[in-house]
């Protein structure tokens, strides 16, 4: 019998598993017709070149929102060069100004009528789900290409969730992440663990709104799944400060107008992962009416720990570099408090730690927009030499 050499041993040998791989990619391809895969965002923006939008292929002169973004940001589109008469306004932010998309209409209508005749105002929402300074520096450097007329910055409840981003995203490896999803089947794979991820978040976030006795459970592990000591909580209160601090800079280089707001967070219920049962006995003190002891302490609690709202030391920082260059300031934070029954924000206008209910939406554009036209006017006044 004529022996095989090692080559043909080999080939023969790997055959199996060829015939095997190129099935399983082939039948994954064939899959992706009945269910595409999942939009990946490669890199969650910490990666260099990375952009919110991009040139629409089938409508020239359109920017739209890159789709891979839509997974964190509001699908939209606008005009370049921009129209004649348009006021631009680009909010950027987290969360919070991504779930105002339907307020900012109200907003666009109300300084609309204000200002007819003179203005066509464009409101474009910029909010990024669970983007923090780091991300939105980079967010705001690219917006300044697109002839804005003013940019809003309201943000402050990521600043620790976007550092548990940045280790699960990986930028490094963004170039492999990229090589191995061109295989169908490895988006399959990729996939079905999404899939699962998103429908245990679902689930918990379901039993958190159940729960109402414990309202703290940690909808996925946030910055809490590292023990933060206060020198690294001071730590990234800097890196905030100078993220803040860059973003005026680039502003002020461009000469567009800067809005800065603070950032209120549901103090009466916070969320405090590491200790839930901290969180129970401030919202015990509310209720039990021990108003004053119990908002010293919570605010005492968030500015010494890890957290996924805004705290003081964020909303300090804000009006500290608002003063510091003579920025307007949208102090949603003190309205809040002013707003809310016994002073307590989170009482009434939060539907949960950190994002306002409807009724607290239409407050923050109504403190933006005391803000804004004033800013508008100025403009305004400065292009007529008056």
């Amino acid at each position: 019998m004529h022996a095989f050499g090692w080559k043909k041993t080999l080939i023969f040998s790997l055959l199996p598993l060829c015939l095997l791989a190129a099935g399983l990619e082939g039948g994954a391809r064939l899959l992706e017709f009945i269910r595409p895969p999942l939009a990946a965002d490669y890199g969650w923006g910490f990666e260099p070149g990375s952009r919110v939008f991009v040139p629409a292929k089938d409508a020239p002169g359109q920017m739209i929102t890159e789709p891979a973004k839509e997974i964190s940001f509001v699908k939209q589109q606008f005009q370049m060069p921009k129209p004649e008469k348009c006021f631009r306004i680009f909010v950027v932010g987290g969360s919070s100004v991504n779930y105002a998309r339907w307020q900012f209409e109200d907003l666009r209508t109300s300084l609309a009528a204000q200002f007819f005749g003179k203005h066509v105002f464009e409101i474009i929402d910029v909010g990024g789900c669970a983007y923090g300074s780091h991300r939105l520096a980079v967010v705001v450097a690219e917006l300044l290409n697109y002839q804005p007329d003013l940019i809003v910055y309201y943000e402050a409840n990521n600043e620790f969730e976007e550092v548990e981003q940045l280790k699960l995203a990986r930028p490094a490896t963004v170039r492999l992440q990229r090589l191995l999803y061109s295989s169908a089947f490895c988006r399959f794979l990729r996939d079905r663990v999404a899939s699962e991820w998103i429908s245990r978040l679902r689930r918990e976030r379901e039993r958190r709104a159940i729960l109402a006795t414990a309202p703290n459970l940690p909808a996925r592990q946030s910055a809490s799944s590292h023990d933060y000591s206060m020198d690294e909580i001071d730590d990234r209160m800097q890196a905030f400060r100078n993220n803040l601090s860059s973003i005026i800079t680039a502003c002020r280089a461009r000469g567009v107008p800067l809005l800065l707001g603070t950032v209120p967070s549901n103090l009466w219920k916070p969320r405090l992962d590491q200790d839930p049962e901290e969180a129970a006995r401030i919202t015990a003190m509310f209720e039990q009416g021990r108003y004053e002891e119990g908002l010293a302490h919570v605010r005492e609690v968030l500015r010494k720990s890890t957290r996924h709202q805004a705290s003081d030391t964020e909303n300090g920082i804000i009006r500290d570099l608002a003063k510091e260059h003579g920025l307007p300031l949208a102090d949603m934070e003190s309205r809040v408090v002013a707003a809310e029954p016994h002073r307590i924000p989170g009482e009434t206008l939060f539907q949960d730690h950190c994002h306002l209910n409807q009724e607290g939406r239409e407050l923050l554009m109504r403190v933006f927009e005391e803000q804004i036209v004033p800013i508008v006017r100025g403009l305004d006044a400065a292009r007529h030499g008056k």
